[in-house]
């Protein structure tokens, strides 16, 4: 009886913990202001890189700030303000953009122009989602 008890607590804290490890990050993660890129790269490269194999992407960059410098396709103003590397029609780099520096990321980002921005990877999910991007 005392075996069976200990299994089971056993089998219900690993569920509780790995249910508690939810693998999404955050939309608005103010610690990107502080953060240090693992990387400094191209929008291109990163989409090449998940392209190429996903999983081993995301070992590199999932909630890991990086730099991404690429030329923008478009500028989302209105809520969720984001700007968008378009690579492979219709997917590509969606850079969701931190609020309290969305506004003057939106102004200064041009279509057809490069920026640069530091952001969290948050995988593939259609678009290669970056999350609390600000300008470095």
């Amino acid at each position: 009886m005392r075996r069976r008890f200990g299994l089971n607590f056993v089998s219900l804290v690993a569920v509780l913990f790995v249910s508690g490890c939810a693998n999404t990050l955050p939309d608005q993660d103010r610690r990107i202001t502080e953060a240090h890129p693992v990387e400094k790269i191209s929008v291109n490269y990163l989409w090449k890189q998940y392209q190429a194999d996903a999983k081993a992407a995301d070992r590199k960059y999932w909630g890991k700030a990086v730099d991404v410098t690429g030329k923008v396709t478009s500028v989302e103003s209105s809520a969720p303000q984001r700007v968008m590397f378009e690579l492979q029609a219709p997917n590509g780099i969606e850079a969701r953009l931190l609020d309290d520096q969305a506004a003057a990321i939106v102004e200064a980002a041009v279509v057809s122009e490069r920026i640069t921005l530091r952001c969290y990877c948050a995988g593939l999910s259609g678009n290669v989602i970056l999350k609390s991007c600000i300008k470095p």
